[in-house]
Formats: C-alpha cells, structure tokens, sequence
C-alpha cells in the first residue's frame, strides 16, 4: 500500500488572482513544488509562442500562470507547466443519455488512469472573472483532464492511438498545437453545451491523440477524435438510435481508422468490456456504474499498474443536470465516493488515502490488429 494526499481546493478572481492563490498554497509545501518546478528547459522564445496560442484559445490562463510564477519568484522558465510533453492517460469513458439511466438523465462516467507520482490528485473549484464557473481535476495546477460548468456542460478525454511526445518509440509532433489539459480547460472556460464545444474545437490545433467526450444537460453528447491534427466526431441526442457514448485508447471512428490499425489489447478489452455490460441496458444504476468502474480489469475497468503509469487515480460520475460529480480517488472502494456541488463553494482541504499497487499483468500491453 502507498499513502497519497489528496487536495480539494476554491480559487476566483481574476486569472491573476487565481495563479496568485494557487502559487501561495504551495509556497512552503516542498513535495508539490517539486512537482510544479523544475531546471529551466525551455527558451523564453518558445514560451513566448506557447502563450500565443495559450492567450487565443484558452484565455486568461496565461495571466494565471504568470501570477502562480511571481507568487513562488519563479521564472516562467522554470515551470514544469512549459516543460512538460509526455504525460499518457489511459482511461474508459461512458456517455449515457436519460433513455439509458434510472434516474432518467444524462450522466457521465470515466476512470483516468496514470502515474500516482505525477497525477495532482486535485479537485479544483474555478471561479474566474469572465469565465464559465467549473469544477473539475487539475493537471500542473492550470490545466484539466475532466469537468463541467456551470452552463451544465461536461468534458472528458482518454489518449487515443500512438500518444504524441517527445519520447522513443512515440509519435513526434508534427506541428505547434495544445495539449489535452488546455484544450479541456479552455472548452470548460467558454462553452456552455455540447453545440459551442464543436464549433469551438472544429479550428483548435491539437497536437495530442485523443478521445474527447462531451455531454450537457440537455442529453446533447458527442464523441471527438483527433489523431495527427485531424478530427472526427459523432454525436447522439434524444432522436438517435445510439443513446451511449464510450471510449477508450483507441479510434473506433470510420475517418480515423487507418491512421492507426493497432490498438493496446486492454483498449480493445476494454471498450468490448463496457458494450457487453451496458448497450443493451435500460434503467443504469450509479451503484451499476461504480461497480464498473471500481471492478478490477477483465472484470470491471480498474488497474493498479502504477509503476507502469497506468493505475487508476480516480473515478467519477458527473451529473450536468444535477451540478455534481462523485469522486472516487485510487481505484478502490475503501477510499469511498464523496459528491460535491457546483453551487457550493469547496472548503481548502488535505486528506489521505491508499492505493494498492499490482504487478504487470502479462499481455497487458501487446499490441494488436483493429
């Protein structure tokens, strides 16, 4: 077992401010800043072209970060948020509209697995001036991997294919364009539904693969696929024929297929995983979806392959109707789930949990043919 401290935290005001307040709660806190700051490795020519893109799709987030830098008298050098490349998540996502769940509305479920060092294990509630209030989990403090506004739109991704990075044996980036944590950000910053968050991403540059799933309160959902700079979507609402959305590691969309003919055999395992238990189903519990959730790989959706960056750091389901998200941190039941309210503004605070970490399993990451 391995203790890991989780934070659930409130910022607002301007983008200033917030950068401001998030630099001063980990001003004398020696681990996080470890985390956030690093050996400049970074020219400021290539941080200058950075927050250009950054100050036109995500705005107002540059102004943060340069508060969170002053804050620690830092340069902008010096931030692992320029720095970093490689970050892999590996994750299931479900989009299920009210035809599909008990309650009758729509909800959205996901698990995130990643690295237990460099995962923040941070709930953020974002209140910026001129922008959509949201709750959602940090990445490097200012990005998200998931969340949804006030406006009642939620956002989800997972990696898609081939991941892009600097590393051996990935794709190269082939051009300037926004990491997933932006990119989640800025559409939970400005769009208010699912119709927004299309237009807004049919232009974006994206330099990362991945999945991205969207759903509001009205039962609009979407599935986004990027793959070397180009984009597919789908999208259901009340009238489709298809009422659920999932994705894992892999591209299941018709115009990005032959981009990649291979997928890791869990990603296949576990998207047949989630169609097996839930196509055909009516009336979907939460208890039916934490279950899945929580349930160790092939039997459920969870891992425990943190040395291999692929643990399950956290679990959640959100309701846009409702404004909540439960939140299950670690991948295991004794941790509990806790649900939290957009309308309620969080208390700053620290807990402990435990996760538990498994060996590889064998052929867990063989590739195979789609």
């Amino acid at each position: 077992m391995l203790t890991i401290q989780t934070r659930t935290i409130e910022v607002g005001g301007t983008h200033y401010e917030i950068g401001y307040q998030l630099g001063k709660m980990i001003e004398t806190n020696l681990l996080l800043k470890s985390k956030y700051i690093v050996k400049p490795e970074m020219t400021l020519y290539q941080i200058q072209e950075t927050n250009q893109l950054l100050d036109k799709w995500c705005p107002g987030l540059t102004d943060e970060i340069n508060g969170f830098a002053d804050a620690l008298n830092v340069s902008l050098e010096s931030l692992f948020f320029y720095n970093m490349t490689c970050y892999i998540p590996r994750c299931s996502h479900i989009a299920l509209l009210p035809s599909m769940t008990a309650e009758k509305k729509p909800l959205l479920a996901r698990n995130y697995e990643f690295s237990c060092e460099l995962e923040d294990f941070c709930l953020m509630r974002t209140v910026a001036k001129g922008n959509y209030t949201h709750i959602g989990t940090s990445m490097l403090q200012f990005g998200r991997d998931d969340g949804f506004n006030d406006q009642g739109l939620a956002v989800t991704i997972s990696s898609c294919g081939l991941p892009v990075a600097n590393l051996p044996h990935m794709k190269k980036p082939q051009f300037q364009g926004l990491q997933y944590w932006v990119v989640v950000r800025a559409l939970l910053d400005n769009c208010k539904n699912t119709k927004e968050a299309l237009a807004y991403l049919k232009d974006m540059p994206i330099v990362f693969n991945m999945n991205i799933i969207l759903l509001d309160k009205t039962g609009h959902g979407a599935l986004v696929q990027t793959m070397d700079g180009q984009k597919a979507f789908r999208e259901i609402d009340m009238h489709s024929s298809q009422q659920m959305l999932h994705a894992t590691n892999h591209s299941v969309l018709p115009e990005l297929m032959h981009l990649e003919k291979h997928a890791f055999t869990h990603s296949v395992g576990r998207y047949q995983y989630i169609e097996k238990e839930l196509q055909y189903q009516k009336a979907i519990t939460r208890e039916k979806l934490k279950e899945m959730l929580l349930d160790k790989y092939p039997d459920g959706l969870c891992f425990h392959n943190y040395k291999e960056s692929f643990g399950t750091t956290k679990s959640m389901i959100i309701s846009p109707i409702d404004g909540t998200i439960e939140l299950c941190w670690g991948g295991r039941h004794e941790n509990g789930w806790n649900l939290y309210h957009l309308s309620q503004p969080f208390d700053n605070q620290t807990s402990e949990i435990e996760i538990h970490i498994d060996d590889v399993q064998k052929g867990l990451f063989d590739w195979q043919s789609l």
